[in-house]
């Protein structure tokens, strides 16, 4: 055994600090971006799942009324309204064309608008009516 000799490394250098840090920065940004894109997917997924079902009620309840109470919209999109709590931020408009009006066909197309990160977006649903 060799009595005072001194271990040549006496700790971690400066460089080495600095080079520790700079990879756990890198692994904390990287979570930190993994969490954003996971809010802003789930943000897009309630916002596309909150139009469908939306637009899937209005298309009900026109499915449900006879065609001839249908006014066509002149190819226009007109506001549509009705108590809904959750239509609140979601602009709902209605278009009703008529098709083929000596057999009583008449397209109506839904469209649900709203406003997501500063950005308008919208989703369209179409259908057929006819009475039988």
């Amino acid at each position: 055994m060799v009595k005072g000799c001194l271990s040549s490394q006496q700790g971690m250098s400066l460089v080495e600090m600095l080079i520790a840090l700079l990879i756990l920065v890198v692994g904390f940004l990287s979570v930190i971006m993994v969490l954003w894109m996971s809010i802003n997917s789930g943000r897009f997924t309630r916002d596309m799942t909150v139009a469908a079902s939306l637009g899937q009620d209005m298309l009900e309840r026109f499915t449900a009324r006879d065609s001839s109470s249908l006014p066509a919209t002149g190819g226009a999109f007109k506001p549509y309204t009705s108590a809904n709590a959750a239509a609140a931020g979601y602009v709902r408009e209605v278009k009703v064309e008529d098709n083929v009006p000596e057999a009583g066909i008449k397209t109506v197309t839904v469209r649900i608008r709203w406003n997501s990160s500063g950005r308008e977006k919208s989703r369209t649903f179409t259908m057929l009516k006819r009475d039988y």
